[in-house]
């Protein structure tokens, strides 16, 4: 279900299950960050923007799960990104924006990047999140099938990244495949996850 409006409430609680994230001891993003509630701002900051291009997904009135995706061609317009900056801006501050932008480069082309060079069609996934209240109840499948019957559809690989060897996992027990890790900070990794369209897997 596209998203069109989503109340402030909401808006904070996907922050939140971002910001105070239980990373077991991985380095993820949230670690350059200076607190757990600057990275639910910029979370919150990222959700207000994807509202605004119209990329937020749900599952349901409920809203138990959300997903922010772009198919193949669209753009994303300074509408989506002023409150996506405005909010890192605020969580981090421009040395630290600058800072985080260095690690990310330092890390070396992503997934996303060799596909964009190669001209090929891809789903890009930029943000997952069942609320908290409704997690381990199977909702982060649905939210990821939002984004596959896209990408059967439209006959593309979904590819995704994130920024913990937990999280990757839960990606790859619902059918994603692992395409490579970059390092990220002093000990962190980010991890390239693609799901390539049913008929390709089939065919395979």
């Amino acid at each position: 279900m596209k998203v069109n409006e989503l109340d402030e409430g909401a808006i904070r609680d996907i922050g939140h299950a971002f910001g105070y994230y239980d990373y077991g001891g991985e380095q993820g993003l949230a670690s350059f960050f200076p607190s757990q509630e600057a990275t639910s701002l910029y979370i919150q900051g990222y959700v207000r923007g994807m509202l605004r291009g119209v990329f937020l997904h749900s599952t349901g009135p409920r809203n138990e799960g959300f997903i922010a995706y772009k198919l193949p061609g669209q753009k994303i317009g300074w509408r989506t990104v002023k409150p996506l900056a405005g909010g890192m801006l605020r969580s981090l501050g421009l040395s630290g924006v600058l800072r985080l932008a260095r690690a990310m480069k330092r890390g070396g082309p992503s997934l996303r990047d060799r596909f964009d060079k190669e001209r090929k069609p891809y789903l890009f996934v930029g943000l997952v999140c069942v609320r908290e209240e409704f997690q381990g109840q199977g909702y982060l499948r649905r939210v990821m099938d939002l984004a596959f019957t896209e990408g059967d559809r439209l006959g593309v690989p979904v590819i995704l990244d994130t920024d913990a060897k937990s999280k990757c996992e839960k990606y790859q027990h619902l059918g994603m495949e692992l395409a490579g890790t970059r390092p990220f900070g002093e000990d962190g990794l980010l991890y390239d996850l693609i799901r390539y369209p049913a008929s390709k897997a089939t065919a395979e």
